[in-house]
């Protein structure tokens, strides 16, 4: 019997059709899924405001290997600012340092961040925040570097007070920066997060301290006798040096864009963000053109995350006008409170720890064993030996404390209720270290001060919060410019008070910050938006 050829033929080429069939409708719907999966209105999306781009290029590893560079140009500035607290107590005796200047010099690079802060803040807003990183980054590593090369203690300082001059910018702008390459509900968490692992990673200050000094040696190298310190100043000043390098890769805030008229160039941004996060080509992405701020219906001044046009009144002034006046008062006072903490009597803490181990058979409080230390060290040589006891404690609890700090940050907690508890804690801490005889326990309350870095990431989130695009840099820059006034006038009374009257110290500073910890409560909640916040002035 002949074969059905063309009926065989016809059925086989019906039950191929069938299969393409299925395989294309699955590869649809898979695309289906796939886009729905990103965002479902994409494909329909021609035109959009910044805000709704962001939204649709999502939060990824775009954000992510972002939020690590401006992390690490934080903490190259902190590492920086902090790193006297070391290096002065190791460096005594060469570059003579009498302990009457130990308060100017420990809160010298706050005075130069607090002269400059305006114009850093105000620069950020009119140049861009990459180039003004950059530059910023670059002059203040050089000028640190050189200084671990100088020969003698004026020269040491006016090296030191160069870099400060450039460190307002890296050591505040990060956080402006971070917050505008991502999605608005994004935006708290991240700044909370670089903070927390900001208060992780400075146990490299300790660290490398403990790494470096442990060793005594000396090399003549003719105008100077190159020690320890010397190489401890100078690798903390290669973080700004190696950040400035790594700011090539970043881009241009779209934020800052928008605000400038480029919106074309703003679009290319978040494009590279979406591109990035989703693994697909740029000339994929649903928003074909952004809207001028102008377009939107939205902007008001003060509304820190819907974009607006700068007014022109805006200036470094609108910061004292209503509305913006107490909101910048309430965040200035209380960052005030923060860093007269943090960069003040907490900076202390290595040389008042080291004076309380360096007598292990004495009894006491801390007030008594530094009195103690001071008197049986006025005849006798120079010492700028430092304990291991010091270092260990220091290590230790910086990196115990940095870890609570991370987790606190990255708990559902709101930030008003991080902000309360956070100067209760302290405070209490602060009164255990100047009360209790157990020099452990003195060591480990005198080491928590630092948790007083917890409430840095709230604090600018609440800038961030409060205060227009146009604004936001300044402000940023502003809040945290009272803040070094804190670290100044904490780190001077605390060099003169430790020694004339150290109880009173710890008193003084314990009240401060229940002070803090009330004002807290003036602060909006955190579901309240920012319009809402700044239309109640």
């Amino acid at each position: 019997m002949p074969f059905p050829v063309q009926q065989d033929t016809s059925v086989f080429q019906n039950m191929f059709g069938k299969i393409v069939r299925k395989q294309s409708d699955r590869e649809v719907n898979m695309r289906h899924v796939i886009m729905a999966n990103v965002e479902p209105v994409q494909a329909t999306v021609m035109e959009a405001d910044l805000e709704e781009a962001l939204q649709f290029a999502g939060a990824g590893k775009y954000q992510f290997l972002h939020c690590i560079l401006m992390l690490a140009t934080l903490l190259a500035a902190i590492l920086e600012m902090i790193g006297v607290a070391f290096i002065l107590p190791a460096a005594a005796c060469d570059l003579d340092v009498p302990d009457s200047l130990k308060g100017i010099l420990t809160s010298l690079p706050n005075i130069g961040v607090i002269l400059t802060a305006p114009f850093w803040g105000r620069a950020a807003d009119n140049l861009g925040r990459k180039p003004v990183l950059l530059g910023s980054l670059a002059v203040s590593g050089a000028m640190a570097f050189i200084a671990a090369f100088m020969p003698n203690l004026v020269s040491f300082a006016v090296f030191k007070f160069a870099c400060s001059l450039f460190l307002s910018c890296p050591s505040s702008l990060g956080y402006a920066y971070t917050s505008e390459m991502l999605p608005r509900h994004r935006r708290d968490t991240a700044v909370l997060i670089t903070n927390g692992l900001i208060n992780v990673l400075t146990v490299f200050s300790p660290g490398l301290a403990w790494l470096i000094l442990s060793y005594d040696w000396q090399y003549d190298w003719g105008a100077i006798d190159m020690r320890p310190w010397r190489l401890l100043t100078a690798v903390y000043s290669l973080p700004l040096l190696i950040t400035a390098v790594l700011m090539f890769t970043a881009d241009e805030s779209p934020k800052f864009l928008m605000t400038r008229g480029k919106e074309q160039e703003a679009l290319e941004v978040v494009r590279r963000i979406y591109s990035v996060n989703s693994g697909m080509p740029e000339d994929t992405f649903c928003v074909k053109f952004l809207k001028s701020p102008h377009e939107t219906g939205s902007e008001r001044s003060g509304s820190g995350c819907e974009l607006t046009s700068p007014p022109q009144h805006s200036s470094a002034l609108s910061l004292l006008m209503p509305p913006h006046l107490k909101w910048f008062a309430l965040t200035g006072v209380l960052m005030f409170g923060v860093f007269s903490f943090l960069n003040g009597l907490f900076l202390f803490a290595p040389d008042t720890i080291n004076k309380v181990m360096s007598h292990p058979s004495s009894t006491g409080t801390v007030c008594e064993l530094i009195l103690s230390h001071d008197n049986s060290t006025l005849a006798g040589e120079c010492v700028d030996a430092m304990s291991h006891q010091t270092f260990y404690i220091m290590v230790v609890t910086t990196l115990v404390y940095g870890v609570l700090v991370t987790a606190a940050s990255m708990s559902p907690l709101s930030k008003k209720t991080l902000l309360v508890a956070m100067f209760i804690v302290v405070g209490i801490g602060c009164l255990i270290a100047g009360l209790t005889t157990n020099r452990i326990v003195a060591g480990i309350a005198m080491s928590s001060l630092q948790i007083t870095a917890l409430g840095i990431g709230p604090l600018t989130a609440y800038v961030v919060h409060l205060f227009p695009t146009s604004l936001r840099g300044t402000a940023v820059g502003a809040v945290l410019m009272l803040g070094r006034v804190g670290s100044v006038v904490g780190a001077n009374a605390a060099g003169v008070s430790l020694n004339a009257a150290c109880m009173v110290t710890f008193y003084a500073f314990a009240l401060l910050v229940f002070i803090c910890a009330a004002l807290s409560f003036l602060l909006p909640p955190d579901h309240v938006s920012k319009n809402d916040s700044v239309s109640e002035s």
